[in-house]
C-alpha cells in the first residue's frame, strides 16, 4: 500500500481540530488507555514540549504520534495506527519521520512499549532502537513496559 500510494500519504503537525479523530483511533487501539480527549487537547494547545503529528491517507487521519522534546532528549509519548491501516508500514513511516524531525535537535529518542507487544518491538528494533530496561506496572497492575531508545548521534 505505502509504495503504491505515497502521493496519497501526508504527515503533518496535529492541530486541535484533529483531536476527535485521533482520540477515536486511541480508544480503538488501547484497551486501558489513560489518555483522555482532554489530555490530547492539553498536549496540542498548552504543552510547549509536545509535538504531535498525524499521518493522513486520502486526507483521512489514519494514525498519529506524539513526542516531548526536553533539552536534548526526545520521548515518544504515544503512537497508534487505525487498525484497518495496520500492516502497511505506516507506523514505521511515521517513526522515521519523527526520527528525522528530532535528529538535529536531540541526542536520543526513547519510548515505552508493552512487554507483550512483539510486533511494535520488532518495528522499533528495525529502526535502531535498543532495550534499556523495564518499568514495572507502567500500564497498570501487572502490565510492564520495556524502555527502548535510539542514539541519534551515531
Amino acid at each position: 500500500m505505502v509504495s503504491e500510494t505515497e502521493q496519497q500519504l501526508n504527515i503533518r503537525l496535529m492541530d486541535k481540530a484533529d483531536v476527535p479523530q485521533v482520540f477515536d483511533i486511541e480508544r480503538k487501539s488501547f484497551d486501558s488507555s489513560s489518555w483522555t480527549i482532554d489530555t490530547f487537547y492539553h498536549e496540542v494547545e498548552q504543552n510547549d514540549f509536545a509535538f504531535y503529528f498525524v499521518i493522513e491517507y486520502d486526507e483521512q487521519i489514519v494514525g498519529y504520534v506524539g513526542l516531548w522534546i526536553v533539552l536534548d532528549n526526545a520521548q515518544i509519548t504515544t503512537i497508534a495506527i487505525d487498525e484497518q491501516y495496520r500492516g502497511y508500514g505506516l507506523g514505521q513511516l511515521l517513526l522515521k519521520y519523527v526520527i528525522d524531525y528530532v535528529q538535529e535537535k536531540c541526542e536520543a529518542l526513547s519510548l515505552e512499549v508493552r512487554v507483550d507487544n512483539y510486533v511494535a518491538q520488532h518495528v522499533y528494533q528495525n529502526l535502531g532502537f535498543q532495550y534499556g530496561g523495564k518499568r514495572k506496572n507502567y500500564y497498570g497492575e501487572g502490565e510492564d513496559a520495556l524502555v527502548m531508545w535510539v542514539n541519534l548521534n551515531d
